[in-house]
């Protein structure tokens, strides 16, 4: 599956780039490796591995390899001034620094959320974000399939996509989002009620 939403292209269009040693690698590859990476924080792998192919979406559990920060769809929609996750898709991947950033319908009691994938020692942190919220440790989070980049039956999906094992996205980037999200809705708000 390929997704144009991102990059102005197709996924497999997206230049590869030097690994160590010369190696080249591709977005496939990436993609590939990125997904067996999540795999790890999976309870149970195999599992796992077949729902990602079957529905689209897996149970994981944050905390020892990433941490995830999840924040309601109107607060990342008023910090980058867009009104869905398609218009908004490009942005979220230049502010995050295509960390990995995926889109739940279902999230904030069906109001929809996006969760980005930042370092483990943000949870440990236990630092309070307006607007967002991290999930604990070793919760069960449900991630798609590192191929998912469209939204399919209602699952959640990849709005910037993992790009590699480990690349995760700059806390302090969520956190400005977060915040900047808050606090235009905030101030909204206050002008309705005046």
């Amino acid at each position: 599956m390929t997704s144009t939403h991102t990059t102005g292209g197709p996924v497999d269009a997206v230049p590869a780039v030097s690994a160590p040693a010369g190696v080249v690698t591709t977005a496939v590859e990436r993609a590939l490796s990125a997904g067996h990476w999540l795999l790890v924080s999976a309870p149970l792998r195999a599992q796992a591995r077949v729902e990602w192919e079957e529905r689209g979406a897996a149970w994981l559990r944050p905390g020892v390899l990433f941490a995830a920060v999840s924040m309601p769809a109107d607060v990342l929609h008023a910090a980058l001034g867009s009104s869905s996750p398609q218009e908004c898709a490009g942005r979220i991947v230049e502010e995050v620094e295509q960390g990995p950033v995926f889109y739940s319908p279902d999230g904030f009691q069906q109001k929809g959320s996006y969760t980005a994938l930042v370092p483990a020692r943000v949870a440990r942190l236990r630092i309070l974000l307006p607007g967002a919220v991290t999930c604990p440790q070793r919760a069960l989070l449900l991630v798609p399939a590192p191929g998912r980049t469209e939204p399919e039956e209602g699952g959640p999906w990849w709005v910037s996509p993992p790009s590699g094992p480990a690349l995760l996205c700059p806390p302090e980037r969520v956190a400005e989002l977060a915040c900047a999200g808050r606090a235009h809705l905030v101030r909204s708000k206050g002008r309705r009620d005046a």
